[in-house]
């Protein structure tokens, strides 16, 4: 396509790379998704992790896995002999491998595995992780979770009743004192670092409980500011 006849259409949304879903805009050219880019005019759009601008690397990368493969060889042979096959195909050996589980050594013989929401794309398909256990009835979920998910998500479950972030972000631009408890949000949340540096500005005081010992990148805290 000659120069001159190039296309570029800016597509907002947001990027689902991990749970902060920061505000984004896809450019795409020609048809190929070139950048993402944060949007300023979203609630979560302030800035994007090296993650999320990386998004074009991953939509295209070589290696990227684009449909269902069957081994074909045992496990202890260095080549899997990967083979093809359909996405019925899959989900149907699928289902018989967990009906012959299930009626061999019963549904509670077989545990799911869950990457990190915080960390990864899996948030939006952890409820029907979920579901699926449910129905095959299993109560085996083995989740994975990074250093700072603990504190900022199971310590507030045990002291306040509910995950922060859980199911709704903390009021941080109204909030007069942020307690960050094992939490980093310059590498796990920018969502909640650039409302936590406006809340600085207008005179909110930030207590950082550091494990670690390491500080906040750039602007060290001990204590009540």
């Amino acid at each position: 396509m000659p120069a001159d006849s190039q296309t570029t259409v800016r597509k907002p949304g947001f990027c689902a790379l991990c749970v902060s879903r920061c505000g984004s805009i896809a450019v795409v050219e020609n048809g190929r998704f070139v950048a993402l880019e944060p949007d300023p005019l979203h609630p979560t759009g302030k800035a994007l992790c090296a993650k999320g601008r990386a998004a074009p690397e991953l939509v295209y990368h070589p290696d990227r896995l684009l449909y269902p493969l069957k081994r074909t060889r045992p496990k202890d042979d260095p080549d899997p002999g990967w083979q093809r096959i359909s996405w019925d195909e899959a989900l149907d050996l699928t289902a018989a491998n967990f009906r012959r589980i299930a009626e061999e050594n019963g549904p509670e013989s077989v545990a799911f595995g869950a990457v990190s929401p915080s960390t990864s794309a899996s948030d939006d398909s952890v409820a029907w992780i979920r579901r699926l256990m449910n129905a095959f009835g299993s109560p085996n979920l083995c989740a994975a979770m990074e250093l700072c998910g603990w504190g900022r998500y199971q310590a507030t479950q045990y002291t306040f009743g509910e995950a922060v972030p859980g199911y709704y972000m903390p009021d941080l631009e109204n909030a007069g004192c942020i307690l960050f408890w094992g939490y980093n949000p310059n590498l796990a949340r920018l969502a909640h670092a650039t409302a936590t540096m406006e809340a600085l500005k207008r005179g909110a005081r930030l207590i950082v409980v550091d494990p670690a010992g390491q500080g906040l990148p750039k602007r060290p805290i001990s204590g009540c500011r």
